[in-house]
This record gives structure tokens, sequence and C-alpha cells, in this order.
């Protein structure tokens, strides 16, 4: 058995995970359209391109992603990122913050580690956690 986590967005997934792979986590793969399948007429003709469901991989990173037209708000779990030092930590938040909403921004914790909350442009919540 498996535990992977699935990110629904609401026709900005090909742009958030294109993001994604331009941050460094990975890269999309297995795209499926809503054209061509049975979901592509009870999704409308403008989701004709959008994606009914893919895979997003990395190094140290796996979840499936897809666009839903009535997709909920992401909100009550984030994907959580471990750098391997402070340094790089702080530049991928800079970087995957950038037109979201900091909750915390990465500073140091009392608990020792560096740590931060965000939610990227896309809707998506993150944290990030580096040890010292």
């Amino acid at each position: 058995m498996k535990f992977t986590p699935y990110l629904y967005f609401q026709g900005q997934c090909e742009a958030a995970l294109a993001f994604y792979s331009e941050c460094g986590l990975g890269s999309m793969s297995e795209a499926m359209r809503y054209e061509g399948s049975p979901a592509a007429a009870q999704a409308g003709p403008d989701w004709g391109q959008k994606i009914l469901h893919c895979l997003f991989a990395g190094e140290a990173v796996r979840f499936y992603a897809s666009d839903t037209p009535a997709a909920e708000p992401m909100k009550g779990v984030a994907l959580l990122i471990e750098p391997d030092d402070a340094a790089s930590g702080a530049a991928l938040f800079d970087r995957m913050s950038e037109g979201g909403r900091v909750t915390l921004p990465f500073t140091k914790q009392f608990w020792g580690d560096h740590y931060d909350n965000f939610t990227d442009r896309f809707g998506a919540q993150w944290g990030m956690n580096s040890r010292g």
C-alpha cells in the first residue's frame, strides 16, 4: 500500500506543475487531458486541454494532480518540504511563496529548525522544515 497526495486545481494544474518543475521539485508525466475522455462532456468545452489526471514526481516528491471544475480550495493540509540546509530552504521558500500568501516566514524556530508555512499562488499549501 502507498499513501500518495492528490492535488486538485481549478484550471491551473499545468501552470502550477510547470512552476514546481522550474523550482526543481520534479516533473509532470502520465498526463491525460479532458479532451477525448468520458469526463469531457461534464467538464465543458473550455476544459478540453486541461489536465484530467497526471503524476508529478522528482527525487524526493511524488503526487498526483488534476484540474477539477468543482474543486474545493486546498486547505487543512500542507505538503512538507525538508531541504538539506537552511540556505537552500530559504531560496526555495522565496521562489515558491512569490505571489502567494505567507502564513509563517522561513525563520529559525524555538526548536532549532528553520520552518515556514505558505500558500502558493495556485492555492496549494506548503510547509518547509530544515534542520539548523
